[in-house]
């Protein structure tokens, strides 16, 4: 079962790829590309960190995955019209789930604990971002940043 999760993580990677990418390239106000970009850095980051070390224990890493993929674009056209502070707010609500599930599979991992820790970082950071940026604070891209530069050196 963990290596399962572990294996939904890096799908879900792929998923996140996909739909920042689809913000990146169509939504409405620009002013936010240089956000888009810092999340989508994490959700690489995270992919390559990941496949690096799941390859070694089994488990197959695709470049490309068709169903995350089309879910990614599916769900990036779902929110593409919406104001940036309603994108957010519906963000926020989205993410917290999944960030609360990442940080207590880390805090329950018996095994590769680093792996989960990872998966949680990642995930804790976007949610950070976007609670800054519903709070209006001029430090959430800096959040983001922090992940990438502990991460990359």
């Amino acid at each position: 079962m963990t290596l399962n999760y572990l294996h939904n993580a890096y799908l879900g990677e792929l998923y996140g790829i996909r739909f920042f990418t689809t913000f990146i390239e169509q939504y409405s106000d620009p002013h936010h590309n240089n956000k888009w970009q810092a999340l989508l850095d994490i959700e690489i980051i995270t992919a390559k960190k990941l496949k690096t070390a799941l390859i070694p224990l089994g488990i197959a890493c695709p470049d490309y995955d068709q169903k995350m993929t089309q879910q990614g674009i599916e769900d990036a056209n779902k929110w593409l019209h919406l104001p940036w502070i309603t994108l957010i707010d519906t963000m926020v609500a989205w993410v917290a789930p999944y960030q609360q599930r990442y940080q207590q599979q880390a805090k329950n991992a018996q095994q590769h604990q680093e792996i989960f820790n990872l998966i949680a970082d990642h995930e804790n950071a976007i949610y950070d971002f976007l609670v800054a940026e519903q709070a209006k604070s001029t430090e959430s891209l800096q959040i983001l940043q922090h992940f990438i530069d502990s991460h990359t050196k």
